[in-house]
């Protein structure tokens, strides 16, 4: 079968249209419009998107200003109840201490009592008894100074005390010196206020303060009362240092 060429477009062909400018300053202005219209929509649709963010951001801060809130709130009442029962153990505490000191000094006034009543009934008991010369108290305590220390002795006549009891009290400190045992009588370690004759007819408390030597080195002072006159007695204790 034969080819048959199609008919090619020739110039006779070709429609000239005439352009109006008005008409195409309209185009120009709608696509300008268009495009203006585009760029506002799309500015609002981000301003309305950051406005949503922002309003989330927003609710999201509020709730933590609430739980920050609720924590303080909570935190201050934790440290009220922790300061009030600090207060409460203190007050418990002194209170127990109190009690304490209380039971103590009832308890060393009972000693003390205890103490007066043995004391009395001794000095006051009738009858005779083998030894009426006692010592009732004997005692040493640091003093001022170095190396001073202060002695306090009470002697009681026990049983018959009608008469009175005199006569005069020994000291004698027992240790070592230089490795050797060695024992001094006090009668020069004592101060001058230091007094130890005696005279009585119920008790008697004797007191004073004596030196030790540096060199010496003290086990023990040994107390010798020695009543004379009509009713002679003599009574020793030893008191460990």
């Amino acid at each position: 079968m034969a080819r048959r060429d199609r008919p090619r477009a020739g110039v006779d062909d070709v429609v000239l249209m005439p352009v109006s400018p008005s008409r195409q300053r309209r185009r120009l202005a709608l696509a300008t419009i268009l495009a203006i219209l585009a760029v506002l929509i799309a500015f609002g649709a981000g301003i309305w998107l950051g406005q949503g963010g922002a309003l989330d951001q927003d609710r999201r801060n509020q709730t933590l200003r609430a739980d920050l809130e609720e924590a303080r709130d909570k935190l201050a009442s934790a440290r009220h109840d922790l300061a009030r029962f600090r207060a409460d153990a203190e007050v418990s505490d002194q209170a127990g201490e109190q009690l304490r000191q209380e039971i103590r000094g009832l308890r060393d006034q009972a000693a003390e009592l205890e103490e007066a009543v043995a004391f009395y009934k001794n000095v006051m008991s009738p009858g005779t008894v083998d030894q009426p010369l006692q010592v009732q108290k004997f005692e040493v305590v640091p003093a001022d100074g170095e190396r001073r220390f202060r002695y306090r002795l009470i002697l009681i006549q026990a049983g018959d005390n009608r008469g009175y009891l005199s006569g005069n009290v020994s000291l004698r400190l027992k240790g070592t010196r230089d490795g050797e045992a060695v024992t001094l009588e006090t009668d020069d370690l004592l101060d001058e206020n230091s007094d130890l004759r005696f005279r009585f007819r119920y008790f008697q408390e004797l007191s004073g303060t004596l030196t030790v030597p540096e060199a010496l080195q003290v086990s023990a002072l040994e107390m010798t009362a020695r009543a004379t006159g009509g009713r002679r007695a003599e009574v020793t204790q030893s008191l460990p240092w």
